[in-house]
Order: structure tokens, then C-alpha cells, then sequence
């Protein structure tokens, strides 16, 4: 028997909820004013803050240089997340009566695995390079439990932070670390690319015989060297800049609605059963006379969000490099959650029969209460729109060898077609000789 009156009960869990405003963070961010952004996110923060709330305030701290802050909310997040990998079944039971904007959140894979990424420069502005290695290992060891539970894991973001780790390791002078990083990275690059549209990078290949030489691995040097030729090597009394130039933002999740035909001729009496038979239905038309009731759903929806600005052009002095892409996290995004689409949509459906049966059994005792149990149904009808909305839409990186020195950093902001459209200038930026200098830089249009 359909337990009406706790599904009534239930519908305020999710009906005119408090929370902070996304305009209220994106709009100082874009006047160059993340601090004013962190302040605000600070004065929002609720008793237990959730997953994306933490994901946003972390970020928003990593640009306003509250660095140990930023760290301490992606800590929090992280935590969380492990905690949620072990299913709550109270919370997924509510979800089934509801919506599913109260399954517990524990972030996708990849958004887990972009929280290592800045808290590492977290720890690089800080001056802790041991602190940045451990993000680096952690990601590794995350990415390791991706591989496991999954034998079927799409490496969306992974060779991006292999990459990165290769980097550190090398900063850090951890040579064999960073050839193992390198490896990985190609490896997850490549197996990524065809749904993500990123090729692994060039330098990545050019890393892997520099470092083949280094350790005297003879026959992994020839075997790079015919895949990926020479290196340069650097002259004297310089050092790298490593910048990594974030643009846009991450397609935000929408809603869809639809539905879904119920015919007078159906048996409906378990949810589970009967929701695979109205997904078949979807987009099929019936004859009124056919119709016993009209299921509306909501699910999430995205679509592209692609930037102005494309591309990036750094200039020191006379010395010049172009950025790469290294991460797409709109791609990523879009194909994470077509993976997920049908698992979303069947869940949906298995809700609203549920929250059918429980109208019609009302509506058998009283028309009235049948009346509040459906209009129950439609207020809690709600998408799952939770996501880490601050990301950056492609992250592209730019790696140069430069003199030691202080220099000024001339950065051309590129269009779509290449064209400069937009410029900026990062000052006092310190290349040390045979060292590795990291600078990320965001722009949001």
C-alpha cells in the first residue's frame, strides 16, 4: 500500500529552500574582484555546507589568494565525497518520493579530480612544494580507485592532472616520479581524446625522452625519440614559466521537461517495472481516448557554453609561446552526463509512477486529498541541477623557457579564429635559473 501522508510530509524538505545567489559570486569575480566574491560566499555558509557549495567557496578562496582557506573547502568537499561513495539509503529512498535533488551529492569524477588541481597550486603559491606533491599523489590515488570500481572509466580529466603531477615531480626534482606521471598522462590522454577532443600534448612526448635521458633508461630513449623526436635543450641561466590559463565557465545544468503517456489499458502497480515500458513510449503520440494520465518529469539538461576568448598567447620580452588545450571541462561535462542520462531518466520515471499510485489511491479515498497529493507531485518535480558551476570551460597551458629574472607577462587573449581579443599584463613574475615558475591566470568571457 502507497504511504500517502509521509510523502506529503516530505514535499517541505524541498519546497522554498534558503541558499546563496550564484549572481551574487560570478559578478564580483568578473569585475576582477574575487575577495569581494569569497566575502560573500563566507557570510552564506550554512551550518553543513554541501558538495557544490564547498567546490565554489574553494575555488572562489583560490582566486582571492586565501590559500589555506581554498585547501580547507576542497578538504571538506573531498572528505565528503568519500564518505557518500558509501550509499545512504535513507536519502535514496527520499529521492524515490521526491526529487532527486536530494540523493546525497558526491561530485562527478572529474570535478573531484579539478580540486586537486588547485589545491596543488595551493600549496605551490605557498611556497610548499612537499604540500603540492601530495595533491599529486592523492590524484593519482583517486584516479587508481576510478580504474578499480569501474572497469569501464572514460579517464575524463585524469591525464590532465598526470600531466600536472609530471610537472610538479619534475619542479621537485623527483625525476622518476615525473617519467612515471608523463607515461600515465600519454596513456590517459589517449584514452580520452576521442570523447573529449583533447590530443595529448606535444610536451608531454618531448618530457618522456628528456627524462629517459636523465635516468638512463636507453631503450624507452630510442623508443621516444622515433615517436616524438629531439628535445631543445635550454641555455644557461634560465628558468620555466608554467602558466595555465583558464577561460569561460562550465556549461551550468538546465531543465527539461516531459512527458510521458500512461494508457487506460496498463497495469501499473510497481514503479520499478512499469518505468522501463514509458521510456519506449517517450516521444510516441496516442489517441486521447488511449490516455489514463499524463506523466510530467523533470530532468537536467545540458548544452554548449563555449567562451569568447579560445586561446592564449604569452609574450616576455622577446621570447613568445602559445597556449594548448590540456583540459576541455565543457566536453567532459557534456559527456559525463550523456553517460548518465538514461540512469537519470529511468530513476525520474520510477518517481513519478510512484508518486501516481500514490494520487490515484487518494484521489479513491478523497478528491481533495487526491487534488494535494498530485499537486505535491508537480511542486517536488524538480531536476537535479547541482554541479560545480565557477569551473572554467577549457584550461589551456602555456610552458616557456625564460632568462632568470623578474619579467612582465604580456598575455593575448585568442578568439575562436585565432584573432587577439583581449589583452592583459601580469608584472613582477620571477624566473629562477633551472626552476620552474607556476602562474594560473582566468579570464570569463
Amino acid at each position: 500500500m502507497i504511504k500517502i501522508l509521509p510523502f506529503l510530509l516530505i514535499t517541505c524538505l524541498i519546497i522554498g529552500c534558503g541558499g546563496y545567489k550564484f549572481s551574487e559570486v560570478i559578478e564580483p569575480l568578473e569585475k576582477g574582484q574575487p575577495k569581494v566574491a569569497y566575502t560573500y560566499l563566507q557570510k552564506h555558509t550554512s551550518k553543513k555546507p554541501d558538495i557544490p557549495f564547498l567546490f565554489e567557496l574553494g575555488l572562489v578562496a583560490h582566486y582571492a589568494n586565501h590559500f589555506p582557506e581554498s585547501s580547507a573547502a576542497f578538504d571538506q568537499a573531498g572528505d565528503i565525497a568519500e564518505d557518500r561513495y558509501t550509499k545512504s539509503l535513507s536519502k535514496e529512498a527520499v529521492s524515490l518520493a521526491t526529487s532527486d535533488k536530494l540523493r546525497p551529492y558526491s561530485g562527478t569524477r572529474y570535478e573531484r579530480l579539478l580540486s586537486h588541481y588547485y589545491r596543488a597550486l595551493n600549496y605551490v603559491y605557498q611556497g610548499q612544494l612537499d604540500g603540492a606533491l601530495v595533491e599529486c599523489r592523492r590524484a593519482t590515488a583517486l584516479i587508481n580507485y576510478f580504474k578499480g570500481e569501474d572497469e569501464t572509466y572514460d579517464f575524463f580529466g585524469a591525464g590532465f592532472l598526470a600531466y600536472l603531477s609530471g610537472v610538479l615531480f619534475e619542479a621537485t626534482g623527483e625525476w622518476n616520479d615525473a617519467y612515471i606521471s608523463y607515461k600515465q598522462a600519454a596513456d590517459y590522454y589517449r584514452n580520452a581524446a576521442e570523447k573529449t577532443g583533447v590530443e595529448m600534448p606535444e610536451d608531454i612526448g618531448r618530457s618522456l625522452v628528456r627524462l629517459a635521458r636523465k635516468l638512463g633508461f636507453t631503450d624507452e630513449l630510442e623508443r621516444y625519440q622515433e615517436q616524438y623526436g629531439e628535445f631543445s635543450v635550454h641555455p644557461a641561466n634560465t628558468g620555466e614559466l608554467i602558466l595555465f590559463y583558464e577561460s569561460g565557465y562550465v556549461p551550468p545544468k538546465g531543465e527539461e521537461a516531459l512527458t510521458f503517456p500512461i494508457l487506460k489499458t496498463d497495469k501499473v502497480d510497481k514503479p520499478d517495472k512499469f518505468a522501463p515500458t514509458l521510456m519506449r513510449r517517450q516521444g510516441r503520440v496516442y489517441e486521447e481516448i488511449e490516455l489514463e494520465y499524463l506523466l510530467r518529469v523533470a530532468i537536467p539538461t545540458i548544452d554548449s557554453n563555449r567562451p569568447l576568448l579560445s586561446g592564449i598567447e604569452v609574450a616576455a620580452g622577446a621570447a613568445k609561446a602559445n597556449g594548448v588545450l590540456v583540459e576541455d571541462v565543457e566536453n567532459i561535462a557534456i559527456e559525463t552526463f550523456n553517460a548518465q542520462r538514461t540512469g537519470i531518466l529511468l530513476r525520474t520515471l520510477v518517481r513519478a509512477v510512484f508518486k501516481y499510485l500514490s494520487y490515484r489511491e487518494a484521489n479513491k479515498q478523497n478528491e481533495v486529498l487526491g487534488l494535494l497529493v498530485n499537486l505535491a507531485g508537480v511542486v517536488t518535480e524538480q531536476a537535479d541541477k547541482r554541479s560545480w558551476q565557477t569551473l572554467p570551460n577549457q584550461i589551456f597551458m602555456v610552458r616557456m623557457p625564460l632568462p632568470a629574472g623578474t619579467h612582465t607577462l604580456n598575455l593575448s587573449f585568442l578568439g575562436e579564429n585565432g584573432r587577439v581579443r583581449g589583452r592583459d599584463s601580469v608584472p613582477d613574475i620571477k624566473i629562477n635559473p633551472n626552476r620552474i615558475t607556476f602562474w594560473n591566470h582566468r579570464t570569463y568571457e
